[in-house]
């Protein structure tokens, strides 16, 4: 027994001795003035002229040797699967967190400057050296995920950013959820973010994807649409004018507010994807793409008819895609989204573009879009009686807007004129109305122009001598403060 263990004192003895003699030699060489004249030989060792045999570093100690200045740093040498490495121990740990922990800790590895990576692809650390020492990325498209995976174990923030900023213009839907695997399989938020990133810049584009997230793992998706600097956005909803109108060409544009809002420029971003000179359509946005839903006209062999038409703006990419049509002929209608669906609710037929009468019924069908399916269907119909809607400022009717999982919809009594707001629940699918009403007593106002939503409902109004704003908390069934 006393002799087993001499012997693997004896061992480790030589083992000792072997790694302090390679690296004095190896230190002696790297800073000896006559290994740097041959190292400036032609045709032998100089790094620039290897470079021209890509897999030369295999066969040549040199090229697989990394250092600062003149080479007074403290080396360390890395074996991995096939080959070793020398490397400044200070630039090593200033590009891995792995390698500093190491350096500043009492192990074993540290004193004696050998680290054992025999489970690292010499191929990948030796691109990874490539990058921290001469910022040169060599990996390509198809070796990303190994070389992620070994940057992210070893905790080498700067060479998986640069991996990742490439991988995130190669992802696809071809390899984006494997990807996504890789991501949960080495527990790199990093990379989980950049296929995220991805997932939420296409996120009805690939809803065939999506859809196979978890909840939480969809929430963090749809939310990611909604970070960045918010934009301000114009269209023309609606043209009457015809082609020989120098303004039609210009209105089938949407504009963006480049710059802040006391001085910014509106510039045009995108087309409309259809081409006619008359036009109706009712806007809503939804997880951050913008939906225009209405008709167009379009000539058809007798004359002119309207035609129904969706279609879908993603901002990311400035691609319109053409979406489900409404299964009502509708104009100057309210779209409201809610609850991950847009209602489509009131307007008028859409037979052509002239100025509705008296006569003209409001639609009481409600419709409701799904967008992970492109489907419409109905809903529960607005309980009209003797109500009266007013048309919004951007002339749809009624006024509506959506607060939590409810839609709501403003409009008066006809025999006594108060304000009554009628809420839809989209969970149950059924409408019921809020009481109190809003009375003449309360205040007077004839006209509304405005329902809106923050945590309460708003509403703003007017009457010939000045503009009313007041506001219902839906929880305590309760009218705020009128405001003039």
């Amino acid at each position: 027994m006393k002799m087993k263990l001499f012997r693997q004192y004896l061992m480790r003895f030589f083992e000792w001795i072997g790694l302090w003699l390679k690296h004095g030699l190896w230190r002696f060489w790297a800073t000896s003035p006559i290994v740097n004249t041959l190292r400036a030989s032609p045709g032998i060792t100089d790094r620039r002229t290897c470079q021209a045999d890509p897999e030369e570093w295999k066969t040549n100690e040199v090229l697989r040797t990394y250092h600062l200045g003149d080479g007074g740093n403290p080396m360390v040498t890395v074996q991995t699967s096939t080959h070793a490495f020398h490397v400044d121990l200070r630039r090593l740990s200033e590009c891995s967190e792995y390698f500093r922990a190491l350096s500043q800790s009492r192990m074993r590895e540290a004193s004696e400057s050998f680290i054992d990576l025999d489970h690292v692809s010499s191929s990948i650390f030796y691109n990874l050296l490539e990058f921290s020492f001469h910022n040169k990325f060599k990996v390509s498209q198809e070796d990303l995920g190994p070389h992620i995976q070994v940057s992210s174990y070893l905790l080498a923030e700067a060479f998986l950013s640069k991996c990742l900023s490439v991988l995130a213009d190669d992802l696809r839907p071809g390899n984006c959820l494997s990807y996504l695997g890789l991501a949960q399989e080495i527990c790199c938020a990093e990379l989980k973010m950049t296929v995220f990133t991805y997932l939420s810049r296409n996120l009805m584009e690939l809803r065939h994807i999506t859809r196979c997230l978890n909840e939480e793992e969809m929430k963090e998706v749809v939310h990611l649409r909604t970070k960045g600097e918010q934009r301000l956005c114009s269209l023309r909803k609606e043209n009457l004018t015809s082609w020989n109108d120098p303004e039609t060409e210009l209105a089938r544009h949407i504009f963006t507010l480049d710059g802040s809002e006391d001085s910014g420029d509106w510039c045009p971003v995108s087309e409309l994807p259809f081409r006619a000179d008359k036009w109706c359509f009712t806007a809503v946005v939804l997880y951050n793409y913008l939906y225009i839903i209405g008709g167009y006209r379009k000539r058809i062999k007798r004359g002119w008819e309207f035609k129904t038409a969706s279609f879908r703006y993603n901002p990311f990419t400035h691609v319109w895609v053409a979406t489900a049509p409404l299964l009502k002929h509708r104009r100057h209608f309210s779209a409201v989204a809610c609850e991950g669906c847009i209602y489509a609710v009131g307007g008028w037929y859409l037979d052509s573009l002239v100025t509705p009468d008296s006569s003209t019924a409001l639609y009481t069908a409600v419709e409701r879009y799904d967008p992970w399916e492109d489907t419409w269907r109905f809903v529960s119909s607005l309980p009209l009686t003797d109500f009266q809607f007013t048309m919004s400022l951007s002339h749809d009717v009624p006024l509506a807007t959506s607060l939590g999982h409810s839609i709501y919809v403003l409009g008066s009594i006809q025999r006594t004129g108060e304000k009554l707001l009628m809420q839809y629940n989209t969970r149950k699918d059924c409408w019921s109305e809020l009481l109190p009403t809003l009375t003449r007593a309360d205040t007077d106002l004839p006209t509304l122009y405005f329902l809106g939503a923050t945590d309460r409902l708003l509403v703003i109004g007017g009457n010939n001598s000045e503009n009313v704003v007041t506001s219902f908390c839906v929880q305590s069934q309760k009218w705020g403060q009128v405001r003039i």
